[in-house]
């Protein structure tokens, strides 16, 4: 009976024995700033070294990972208002548009609405795009450029306005009625509601003409947040006078 708890007394002690080699190495992973909580309990080299990478790619895999799930495309739009104070609402991303300026993030809105007005005051602006699937949140700060009709106080490149143009063909009857709704925020009344129906007017190839009052939205992003959490992964992703953007990891 001594003889096996000196032999189990033995085993236990070489489980419980760390070798030097291994502590030192645990020690440079820990204290590697590429490498998260999660990174030091488990992840390899290999992992650590793609640690960082552009936000662009990361929002399309993560965009990618979530085209089934219903309401994947809406994010949260950050405004100001002439006094100062904070307004956010939903919006649906429509994809990007490359421009003169670079890549902008696509959206649409109404010419009438609060947004509208807030942005003509200070087009600086916040958008929050979270990705359940993953735990991935990305806060891109930019400014908003509105696209409108020729003649307005929006009027673009004949670029921008082309684009104008193709995103409202794209739009549902459902989608194009809410612009001849009456004045948003006003009290409302069923009768005023128009159909969609009723300005089927236009060249039979493009439907209904969009009206002045749509405005194509572009967010032209500078910074860009990201935190994943499931292992506190932060990043931070800069426009540079150049036009490059620049990539590396912060504390969260």
């Amino acid at each position: 009976a001594i003889l096996a708890l000196s032999s189990l007394t033995k085993r236990v002690e070489q489980l419980l024995w760390v070798s030097p080699l291994t502590t030192r190495s645990s020690h440079r992973r820990a204290m590697d700033p590429n490498l998260g909580l999660a990174d030091v309990a488990g992840a390899t080299d290999g992992e650590a070294a793609i640690a960082v990478e552009p936000w662009r790619q990361r929002l399309q895999r993560a965009s990618d990972l979530s085209r089934s799930v219903k309401g994947g495309n809406f994010v949260q739009i950050a405004t100001v208002d002439k006094e100062g104070l904070p307004h956010c609402r939903t919006v649906v991303f429509r994809g990007f548009l490359s421009g003169s300026r670079g890549e902008a993030m696509r959206m649409i809105t109404d010419a009438r609405s609060e947004k509208v007005t807030q942005v003509q005051h200070s087009p600086a602006c916040e958008m929050v795009w979270w990705f359940g699937l993953s735990s991935e949140q990305f806060r891109i700060g930019g400014e908003l450029q509105l696209v409108g009709a020729e003649g307005t106080a929006f009027a673009a490149s004949e670029e921008l306005q082309t684009a104008r143009f193709e995103q409202w063909k794209k739009l549902s009857d459902a989608a194009r009625e809410q612009f001849w709704w009456t004045q948003p925020g006003t009290d409302y009344s069923l009768s005023a509601s128009r159909k969609a129906n009723d300005y089927k007017v236009g060249d039979p190839e493009t439907g209904i003409p969009p009206p002045d009052n749509f405005l194509m939205m572009l967010l032209w992003p500078r910074e860009v947040k990201y935190l994943r959490l499931t292992d506190n992964f932060a990043q931070l992703d800069e426009l540079d006078s150049s036009g490059g953007w620049t990539a590396r990891r912060v504390n969260p």
